[in-house]
């Protein structure tokens, strides 16, 4: 199922004791495994993360019966899926035991788990990245309630603009305002961040065809190689997104394709950028940026930061065309 039918099915009276989640978008992962876990309400809990999974412990915690507890969680937060035959097993011991719960949470795993999703029937959920600032701001409305805020849609629309679009930096924000009653002047007053703030003259540098040698070192300061990479990709899809609105429609409107209404400055800003770039260049940039994401994600002996500024170079010369 995805992150929609997931919602559906926990605002109604069951939800099953095993269930996986996945996909591209690990924030998503993480947020609604903490729905899920307050849904469940368990008397204990055990959490077994990355590189500290064995099956072995796994299966004797919920094979084992509890004197103080009658409710068990048992969390994997893992890379990798385990096994089938170990899936198989833990799965069939809560299918025997109504108060056992298993929930596994699969980080950086992208691609479709055929295997997974036959193991635990129809108990899983497949997330995909944002792609749009309404979701984006759904998602971060579903953090504030965690939270307790209570907060406008423009001011969480200004929260996710502010840190271009990353939803991790933009969550972690709300936690300063936790209990609290904020609009849109308190994000502006009280959120910022200087290694967005840095991007943002780091990308307009790279439209422009500034040179960059000082600039990459500052950046790569504050970004990691696929967190610099993802805002990249995030910056030039919503150049493309308007200058493909402008093709069909014949006209632009903000509002409709951002979800919210930049300031004047700012809009004319990005049509100039988005307009700048024709539609070869843009195939050019985002097949380069797959390449780039997959290298980095697949070769482990890859040296990251030289691949990165190399690749950087190579953009640089598509934006030139």
């Amino acid at each position: 199922m995805y992150k929609k039918d997931l919602q559906n099915l926990l605002k109604g009276s069951y939800f099953p004791n095993f269930f996986a989640l996945y996909g591209a978008d690990n924030f998503q992962t993480e947020l609604f495994a903490q729905i899920i876990k307050k849904r469940y309400g368990a008397d204990e809990s055990l959490k077994v993360y990355f590189e500290e999974y064995d099956f072995k412990r796994a299966s004797d915690y919920l094979s084992s019966s509890s004197l103080f507890s009658e409710k068990k969680l048992l969390e994997l937060r893992l890379f990798k899926k385990p096994s089938t035959k170990e899936l198989k097993a833990l799965v069939e011991l809560c299918k025997n035991h109504k108060d056992n719960f298993l929930l596994l949470e699969l980080y950086d795993e992208g691609s479709k788990q055929n295997e997974l999703e036959k193991i635990f029937e129809n108990n899983f959920a497949r997330f995909f990245k944002i792609s749009n600032s309404r979701e984006a701001t759904e998602l971060l409305r579903i953090k504030a309630s965690q939270l307790d805020i209570e907060v406008s849609d423009t001011a969480l629309y200004t929260l996710f603009s502010t840190f271009d679009e990353n939803l991790y930096l933009a969550a972690s924000e709300l936690n300063k305002f936790q209990g609290l009653k904020i609009d849109q002047a308190s994000i502006e007053k009280y959120c910022f961040s200087l290694s967005i703030m840095g991007f943002d003259e780091f990308f307009e540098k790279l439209l422009s065809g500034k040179d960059l040698k000082e600039d990459l070192e500052k950046i790569l300061d504050n970004f990691n190689e696929i967190a610099l990479l993802n805002s990249l990709g995030s910056s030039f899809y919503r150049l493309f997104k308007i200058f493909l609105y402008a093709k069909i429609y014949g006209k632009v409107d903000l509002k409709e394709l951002l979800g919210y209404a930049p300031p004047p400055q700012v809009g004319k800003s990005l049509q100039n950028q988005a307009f700048s770039l024709n539609l070869k260049q843009y195939k050019e940039i985002f097949t380069l940026f797959t390449q780039s994401e997959y290298e980095l994600k697949t070769q482990s002996k890859l040296a990251k930061k030289e691949f990165l500024i190399a690749n950087l170079l190579k953009l640089k010369q598509v934006l030139k065309k």
